[in-house]
């Protein structure tokens, strides 16, 4: 049988997976590109009142930096579900001991 705690993660996955899915509006016309999505929205006369405090000097490195930020995340969500399941075999451990 599924832990209770399993299934609440697998539900809010699904949860976040689908969730923008489901209010995807098929009838604006935004290009679908980054770059033009910028210029539509400028386009618009939206006057951008946040500008970056630094910029990085070649896409390389804005990817690399992207790369580093994803594997940091990445790093963490294992850590941390290393502890819940360290701490799960732990619990049961202690039961099986009391039994």
């Amino acid at each position: 049988m599924v832990e209770k705690r399993t299934a609440i993660m697998i539900s809010i996955i699904i949860g976040l997976v689908a969730f923008p899915l489901l209010f995807e509006s098929k009838d604006v016309s935004r290009p679908p590109s980054d770059d033009q999505g910028t210029e539509w929205v400028l386009s618009t006369g939206y006057v951008p009142w946040v500008h970056p405090l630094w910029e990085p000097p070649n896409s390389e490195m804005e990817a690399g930096l992207f790369a580093i930020q994803a594997a940091l995340g990445a790093g963490i969500m294992g850590f941390v579900f290393g502890i819940w399941h360290t701490e799960a075999r732990i619990r049961k451990k202690e039961k099986n001991k009391k039994e």
